[in-house]
């Protein structure tokens, strides 16, 4: 999960907008509710404004995977639907009543067209989300599971009290019965 909000605020997007003349949509999710499911076009960066955000995929046998997860004052998207208008694979739930700030390409375009701040911001947020993506493929492949346990529940405590252990498990890219044994193993 990065924290986005430590690049780009919710007051520096809605000064950024109001400086370009743009005026940002805004949605509301309830809770468990899908909001943009596989094959749906994702015309949109959120910006979580309240609440907590799961986005998953299916695999071959149609069990859902944990792609991220996206709490408060963070951003998200589907990047290969977004950014080259391809097929949306993932789907996003909202794990408890969730509020978004609604962003499209061509809003982001103009606002950094018009904003170095907001270039810089845009730019920084886009390489932090290409490493962390890379580290995590890569922590799956060279750490174990308990370590990306551990380290996941130092880094972010909060998916531990809005997510489901399956959800938490499947991001870990382990089993629920894995997870089990692990949390078991370090409480003796």
């Amino acid at each position: 999960m990065l924290k986005s909000d430590q690049i780009i605020s919710k007051a520096n997007l809605l000064a950024w907008s109001e400086g370009a003349g743009i005026e940002l949509k805004t949605m509301a999710a309830s809770k468990d509710q899908v909001f943009l499911e596989n094959r749906q076009k994702c015309y949109y960066y959120y910006f979580v404004s309240t609440g907590f955000v799961r986005l998953y995929y299916l695999d071959l046998e149609g069990k859902e995977i944990t792609h991220w997860f996206s709490a408060e004052n963070t951003m998200f998207t589907s990047p290969f639907s977004f950014y080259k208008d391809e097929t949306n694979i993932l789907n996003f739930q909202a794990l408890e009543e969730s509020e978004f700030i609604l962003i499209t390409k061509e809003q982001i375009d103009t606002i950094c067209d018009l904003n170095k701040q907001a270039s810089q911001a845009a730019r920084r947020l886009l390489s932090e989300f290409a490493m962390l993506f890379s580290r995590r493929i890569m922590s799956i492949n060279t750490e174990s599971a308990e370590y990306r346990y551990l380290k996941l529940l130092e880094d972010h405590p909060l998916i531990f009290q809005k997510a489901k252990l399956a959800h938490i498990a499947s991001y870990l890219g382990i089993t629920q019965q894995s997870l089990s044994r692990i949390r078991k193993n370090l409480m003796h």
